[in-house]
């Protein structure tokens, strides 16, 4: 299937092409009508495609990079120059990032934190982030059984399926396409990281029998 696949992967990098060329076009006609000096852009994505690990699709169980890595641009008012952040951040950063930016509070439950601390040159606390799919498990006020869930924290990255209870730990640095599993050779960092899947999804599940 790979001359199919590699079709596929050219079809779905010339939608994102046309898709930056109509970005810049709404930049242009934002720039010609004077609105960039007051307002804040930001560009992200739902998550990307799969095309590696024999494994083709828009979604679906696996949590490797190609699928959550995702473009997260985010340009200030008359800012004119930009740079690398090369922090992990999650989506749920997004809300309180756009909050602080406004000059609003964020709620108190709302989750993720203002990454705009990172954006003046400063540092925020390092802390793992999270990724996850729950297709399979069932709708809102089930508890959690069924799905994946993927942990960064440094370089390392795990992937922990809970129906088979299956886990994936590669060292992203040394190996970006998560080809060689490191969960049965570092057991202590693997351990680790899972440990941290399951304490969430055990509060997470706590959450929901009370709101039962």
């Amino acid at each position: 299937m790979q001359p199919t696949v590699n079709r596929l992967r050219a079809r779905y990098d010339e939608f994102i092409r046309y898709c930056d060329n109509e970005f810049e076009n709404f930049m242009k006609k934002l720039a010609n009508i004077n609105k960039l000096q007051n307002t804040v852009i930001i560009l992200s994505s739902d998550h990307g495609e799969s095309f590696e690990h024999n494994y083709r699709a828009h979604g679906g169980a696996h949590l490797y990079e190609q699928v959550t890595f995702i473009p997260f641009i985010i340009k200030g008012p008359d800012q004119t120059e930009g740079r690398v952040i090369n922090d992990l951040t999650e989506q749920i950063d997004i809300p309180p990032t756009i909050l602080d930016l406004a000059n609003i509070p964020a709620p108190s439950w709302m989750e993720g934190r203002s990454l705009l601390p990172l954006m003046q040159g400063k540092r925020l606390p390092l802390r793992p982030i999270f990724s996850m799919n729950f297709e399979k498990n069932p709708s809102l006020g089930h508890e959690i059984t069924k799905g994946t869930v993927a942990v960064w924290e440094g370089d390392y990255k795990l992937i922990h399926y809970l129906e088979n209870n299956e886990s994936l730990l590669f060292n992203l640095k040394q190996d970006p396409d998560e080809l060689n599993n490191l969960f049965e050779k570092e057991p202590e960092i693997g351990q680790r990281l899972l440990t941290l899947i399951q304490k969430n999804i055990k509060e997470a599940n706590e959450r929901i029998k009370r709101e039962k």
